[in-house]
């Protein structure tokens, strides 16, 4: 491959933010040309996205010694001078870039805004007014102009208003962007020129939320309702800071007074509920039948059909399992009371398996008169869980939500639209998804399909893994009915295997809009499953399962590329016990994939895994149990014959 060659692969890498090969390659062209000044300014934007400015000062220095007429590194130098604050150097490379190329917008614009800071606004408005002249409706620009002139005190009041607007227009593009610290400073100057800009002052706090300046952030939306006491939203925004924080009650508090103003059918029952002097108590679930149904050659627990089936049912049963966790129920609860439009619409029932401390006091904080809390006498583990509460459940469609899992405005009605009066062939739907982080940042989005309507070729999708998370999916009760409940010993892998059953009798329904979040977190079962090799032993279980049942025409197939799928998936995975100094769980999961997939080209793929640095404890500890095994006499002499 040719130094061209690498250094357009290092693009590649670097645009996809796969920053380590991408450094890797940058690297690999220096060491043939030292001074390549395309390596050396890819160098430098790379450690200025991995926040590591000085290095990045480096290397762009660097790149400029080689090639001093280059306009992007000269005005990179100047952005990255710029992001520290740095006004007079910015300015300097500012300028340096503007010799090479004098008709550049966002050099003026971004020379102009490095001047103002320093103070030298007469200067600054010249280069504002140079890239006006060039583009009458450079936004930004025009917006730093106005900002100038305020500063001087030279706006009228409907100029100010004029330029306040732009500032927020401006302070949203950047937050799209991910450009927090530039939205930051577009707001406040929203904010000076008009101090009642309730959308500026609600977005600010947002912002601050973000980057974890939780008390400027609760300060800012404090301020928005001294302007507008009934802007719902900035109560539920509080309310999330609350949660954080880990003040439930004031959370609680938030939240529903949030949505009383969001929602008028919760600020209706809330409002009754009020009235009411009857104590609010927990509910115990009846016991689970006994019953259970055949699919293929495995039994799984029965879901009894609704008692009372000639009364009036809800579209939507909204099934929340807890156990011994607080931190995000609040949150979870508050995202379905929002879209919540009556107990002849959903009920909402909050499933807790036998936590050691009850969690009633926080379910009523909210949504008492609205949600039904049941307590099982004794843990019945996740699976069981899910099965009580689907077995309670009298809507039409069940939709099992975790207590730190939560759904964006509209999953409700979106799915109720393509839902209601559907084929019976259809048993359950999904809509895309978001997993998110404990701090609520989006690490990663699923979108399956990018039409609406029946999931074509499922059941080959599904069955090899499964791309779905449970906050997105919803199944039709009477699905459950005909081909049961979770199976109660995959504590991992019991929703994927259920997905099969049902892909194999019933069509599934795409709403590839992001309607639902999904939370990784420390705390999760999934983490710990993972730790200790136990999650690799349940998809091994789910594949056996699913053998028996699948269609015979396809069964052979799905299953072997599953196999390959999760042979693979396990040898990623083991990392992370591997990473902790857990070697016995690191152990189970290769001996768990060894047996999901004794292929040639899976025991090959092993061996090179196993060949890397990152392996070399789990290598160790490979090599002293097998020179631990006592040797017999005939592997003595095997070993004398193959040496004489």
């Amino acid at each position: 491959m040719t130094d061209s060659q690498i250094l357009q692969l290092a693009v590649q890498y670097h645009r996809s933010h796969r920053f380590s090969e991408a450094e890797q390659a940058y690297r690999q062209v220096l060491q043939e040309q030292p001074q390549h000044p395309e390596a050396l300014y890819g160098l430098g934007m790379l450690a200025q996205e991995l926040g590591e400015p000085q290095t990045a000062q480096q290397w762009l220095s660097a790149a400029l010694q080689v090639q001093p007429d280059s306009v992007k590194t000269w005005f990179s130098l100047g952005n990255l001078r710029l992001g520290q604050e740095q006004y007079l150097e910015a300015a300097i490379a500012y300028r340096q870039a503007l010799a090479l190329k004098p008709d550049s917008l966002p050099i003026y614009n971004k020379l102009g805004y490095a001047l103002q800071q320093q103070g030298l606004f007469d200067e600054a408005i010249n280069y504002y007014q140079k890239a006006l002249e060039l583009k009458p409706d450079f936004i930004e620009a025009d917006a730093n102009l106005g900002n100038v002139l305020h500063a001087q005190g030279k706006l009228s009041s409907e100029q100010q208003l004029h330029y306040a607007q732009l500032n927020h227009k401006l302070g949203e593009a950047r937050k799209k962007a991910g450009d927090r610290k530039t939205a930051v400073a577009y707001y406040r100057q929203a904010i000076a020129m008009q101090p009642d800009l309730v959308e500026a002052h609600n977005n600010l706090g947002m912002v601050l939320a973000e980057q974890g300046k939780l008390e400027e952030a609760i300060a800012s939306y404090q301020k928005t309702l001294e302007i507008d006491p009934n802007c719902g939203e900035v109560y539920y925004n509080l309310g999330k800071i609350y949660q954080d924080q880990h003040n439930l009650t004031a959370a609680a508090s938030a939240y529903r007074q949030g949505l009383k103003l969001i929602n008028p059918h919760y600020a209706k029952a809330v409002d009754a509920e009020e009235g009411s002097a009857a104590a609010q108590e927990y509910h115990t679930p009846p016991p689970l039948p006994q019953e259970e149904v055949m699919v293929g050659g495995h039994q799984f627990p029965a879901i009894p059909t609704v008692t009372n089936p000639e009364q009036p049912r809800p579209f939507w049963s909204v099934v929340i399992p807890v156990y011994n966790r607080s931190d995000y129920l609040l949150e979870c609860l508050a995202s379905v009371l929002a879209q919540w439009s009556g107990e002849e619409e959903m009920e909402i029932l909050v499933i807790d398996d036998a936590s050691p401390s009850p969690l009633l006091e926080l379910v009523n904080s909210i949504g008492r008169g609205i949600v039904r809390y049941y307590r099982n006498p004794q843990n019945l583990g996740l699976p069981g869980n899910w099965n009580a509460g689907i077995a309670i459940s009298r809507g039409e469609w069940i939709h099992l939500l975790h207590d730190d899992d939560y759904i964006l405005p509209g999953f409700y009605a979106r799915l109720k639209q393509s839902l209601e009066g559907c084929s019976d062939s259809i048993g359950a739907a999904f809509t895309g998804y978001e997993n998110i982080n404990e701090q609520g940042e989006v690490v990663f989005t699923q979108q399956l399909y990018e039409q609406r309507g029946i999931a074509q070729d499922w059941l080959q999708r599904i069955g090899v893994s499964n791309p779905l998370n449970m906050p997105a999916v919803v199944i039709r009760r009477s699905a459950h009915e005909r081909v049961g409940g979770y199976h109660p010993e995959l504590t991992y892998t019991s929703d994927w295997e259920f997905y099969k059953r049902l892909a194999a009798v019933y069509d599934w329904w795409c709403e590839p809009e992001i309607l639902a979040r999904y939370r990784q977190h420390s705390q999760s079962k999934t983490i710990e499953m993972l730790l200790s090799g136990a999650q690799m032993t349940s998809i091994r279980r789910a594949m056996e399962i699913s053998e028996s049942y699948l269609p015979t025409d396809c069964c052979a197939e799905i299953t072997a590329k599953s196999r390959s799928y999760n042979f693979n998936y396990c040898l990623k995975f083991t990392a992370i016990p591997l990473k902790t100094g857990n070697l016995k769980g690191a152990l189970q999961m290769l001996q768990e994939a060894l047996k999901i997939d004794r292929s040639p080209e899976a025991v090959a793929n092993l061996f090179l895994w196993l060949a890397q640095e990152e392996a070399a404890p789990i290598r160790d500890a490979i090599s002293s149990k097998l020179l631990s095994i006592p040797w017999s006499d005939e592997m003595n002499c095997a070993i004398k014959g193959q040496e004489k």
